[in-house]
């Protein structure tokens, strides 16, 4: 062989090599998240060809050098779906706020080396969000804000569904191709939180391509240790039963997070008038929302922009489509897509809107422990912006495009302080919350906690007739002797009717009601107000319905006797008692718990007293480091000792015992609100607390016994 034939072939195998070293036969790279983003991460991509690809990873950056890397992982799931190899390696036992190396090697190759940061685990961090969504079939405005991506570097992407048109393969694959733009050129992948749109023809769609934690594609991740919980809904699949039960009770476990946010794709209350109203979203999330602090909704579909000033729903007076403005502790909703899909107009602006728009954006989140900033990225210019800094991302780079309306470009969420009390209205709603506090007493006395409706009244189901209906609602957090300005219940529709009954709301004359008990008239057979509330509600139309005409008439009068009563004290629970003749059938709780009945109390406070949880009829108490000591009641000078907190302080878990038979028990927070409530079993002189979601910190535990009500400090320290 001749020199000259010697180096075309040197030239030949040297250029092979390289192209097999630095051309792997795998693409379309994604990372998404199942678990916690500190120490875990799903490092997704589509193997064109090749077989056994293993990753190869560390915390050192060898770049392609893949056998210098300490860990490898073979893919723990392999779908094949919409033409993609789907092949997902999902690593635990990561290190936080620490930047991950990889390579793939398969039979074929070995690709590019990229790079991840895990989120920090601790809630002293700030952190950076991009949430939007609908991406459809406009690239180039898709492609802008995927560079953006790439540019603003975020702790993850909240995607809120409809990335394809029409979900077919070779719109997938295009999409991929152009998720590949969120990739730094230094090799950086953005995880992605994906959501479902109605573009997405199944749950498998967003399932087998992102690998999200749920197979339903409705799930929740906390970032930042307990800094932020961000809850990703389906509402392209049933929203009322399990997926509405897994939220309520999801945000109840999670109290002890400094914030929450939601994203989902259709909205409650669209921008633009060519959308119908998302009711299902409305009635079971708003005021799930509202009640458990969900701070921040992003939503998605109607592809237009807006953002709203904080608010709750309401239907009481003044309110615009169910809502009305509460800045101290209203959520805020943005969106509604615009991440390439076709623009629509902003035509169907509320009193609460803040402000709305038309144009291609995206909504960029920055967390921490005091406040949310939120901010509408537009798009467009993506080509022009520059990057941020690894060590500053959240100074805004250089030409971003921030909308700037008439009322800032940014919007801050502060962390809720417990406002003076000037005796300016407010606005208390809460809705029954035990199945076995919506109760049927029929003719006979006998009593039904586990009906699937309520009928307002008659019932021909074992010849009931004529009920009693007893509604409990607890922690009625109301102080004595509050101004009651307007009282109602709200019902929701189970079934259909127009004949005109004719019923009677009377409430129970107590300081503060007892649980329903399975004894023969336990409901009738109670002290009733002298207060009462005629009511011959319209046809009922539509199930679901939860409007005016679903609404009693004002019931101020009965709720006003009862909390002007001697004993009445803040927390306490109140039962309103209904009877009558004719037939109205509502939601119960064991029907859905996001439409069991609500009670609304409008009042004030100008004139109320305001007894503290040291007030003369409760305990009195001394606290020491080792617990609480030298107890004596009040009322009759008697010292006792009926009630032990073991540990105290405590850690993870309290167990209380008492000598006598005890009812109910709420702790209250190191600001007095009320955080949790336990109504114990018949004949319970023990319970256990679990503490393991609660701060350090002085909170208060109520215990009332059949002898009385008892207050202690307690002290939690981890």
């Amino acid at each position: 062989m001749t020199r000259s034939q010697n180096l075309t072939l040197l030239v030949l195998l040297t250029s092979l090599f390289i192209n097999w070293h630095t051309h792997a036969s795998n693409g379309r790279y994604r990372l998404t998240l199942r678990d916690n983003p500190a120490t875990t991460a799903v490092i997704g991509w589509d193997q064109l060809s090749g077989s056994n690809p293993i990753l190869y990873y560390g915390t050192t950056d060898y770049g392609t050098d893949w056998s210098s890397y300490p860990n490898q992982a073979g893919p723990d799931r392999v779908v094949d779906y919409l033409g993609m190899d789907n092949h997902f390696v999902r690593l635990t036992g990561l290190q936080p706020n620490t930047n991950y190396y990889f390579v793939i090697k398969d039979s074929e190759g070995l690709s590019d080396r990229f790079w991840f940061k895990t989120a920090p685990d601790s809630s002293t961090e700030r952190l950076s969000f991009i949430s939007g969504g609908d991406s459809r079939n406009n690239r180039t405005p898709r492609q802008n804000a995927n560079q953006l991506v790439k540019k603003l570097r975020p702790h993850a992407v909240l995607f809120g569904g409809d990335m394809t048109n029409y979900g077919t393969t070779s719109e997938w694959k295009e999409w991929f191709d152009d998720w590949q733009l969120t990739i730094g050129d230094d090799g950086r992948i953005i995880p992605i939180v994906a959501a479902r749109g109605n573009h997405e023809s199944s749950n498998d769609v967003i399932y087998n391509l992102f690998d999200v934690p749920s197979s339903n594609v409705y799930y929740a991740l906390t970032f930042g240790g307990n800094l932020i919980r961000a809850y990703t809904l389906n509402t392209e699949t049933s929203i009322s039963g399990s997926q509405t039960d897994w939220l309520s009770n999801d945000l109840n476990n999670h109290n002890n997070v400094v914030w929450k946010m939601a994203q989902y794709h259709k909205p409650m209350r669209p921008h633009t008038s060519g959308k119908s109203e998302g009711n299902t979203q409305y009635n079971n999330w708003a005021y799930l929302f509202y009640q458990q602090g969900v701070k921040v909704v992003v939503e998605c579909d109607a592809h237009t922009v807006k953002s709203t000033w904080p608010i709750r729903p309401s239907s009481g007076s003044g309110n615009d489509e169910g809502f009305i403005r509460d800045d101290e502790n209203g959520s805020v909703y943005v969106g509604e897509g615009c991440w390439g899909a076709p623009l629509r107009s902003n035509d169907d602006n509320k009193n609460w809107t803040r402000d709305s728009g038309r144009f291609n954006q995206f909504k960029w989140i920055f967390v921490d422990e005091n406040k949310i900033e939120l901010r509408t990225i537009k798009v467009d210019n993506a080509s022009q912006v520059g990057t941020v800094n690894d060590n500053d991302v959240f100074t805004p780079p250089s030409n971003l495009d921030i909308w700037s309306p008439s009322n800032g470009s940014v919007i801050t969420i502060e962390k809720n302080s417990t406002p003076p009390d000037d005796g300016s209205s407010k606005v208390l709603e809460v809705r029954i919350n035990n199945g076995n506090d919506d109760v049927e007493e029929a003719e006979d006395g006998e009593i039904y906690f586990n009906s699937s409706d309520l009928e307002l009244v008659y019932d021909s189901y074992k010849s009931a007739g004529d009920q009693t209906v007893g509604l409990r609602f607890n922690g009625i957090n109301i102080p004595k002797n509050a101004t009651i300005t307007d009282a109602y219940i709200q019902f929701t529709v189970d079934e259909t009717g127009s004949t005109i009954p004719s019923l009677t709301i009377q409430g129970e004359d107590s300081d503060d009601s007892a649980p329903f008990e399975d004894i023969d008239y336990n409901v009738s057979n109670r002290s009733l107000t002298s207060s009462s509330v005629s009511w011959t509600p319209g046809a009922w139309t539509s199930k679901d319905d939860a409007g005016p005409d679903q609404r009693t008439p004002n019931i101020s009068s009965i709720i006003q006797e009862i909390i002007n009563r001697t004993g009445w004290i803040e927390g306490n629970s109140v039962s309103l008692i209904i009877t009558g003749s004719g037939k109205r059938t509502a939601r119960s709780y064991n029907n859905s718990s996001s439409k069991a009945p609500l009670l609304y109390i409008e009042y004030s406070t100008e004139n109320s007293e305001t007894p503290s949880l040291s007030a003369s009829r409760l305990v009195d108490h001394k606290m020491e480091d080792s617990g609480i000591k030298d107890q004596k009641n009040t009322e009759n000078g008697e010292a006792i000792k009926t009630i032990q907190l073991v540990p105290n302080p405590a850690t993870t878990d309290l167990r209380i015992t008492s000598q006598n038979e005890i009812l109910s028990i709420r702790l209250y927070d190191p600001n007095q609100k009320c955080i949790h409530f336990f109504e114990l079993s018949k004949g319970s002189r023990t319970h256990k607390l679990d503490l393991q979601d609660l701060n350090p910190g002085l909170y208060t535990v109520q215990i009332k016994t059949i002898k009385g009500i008892e207050v202690q400090r307690l002290i939690i320290k981890h």
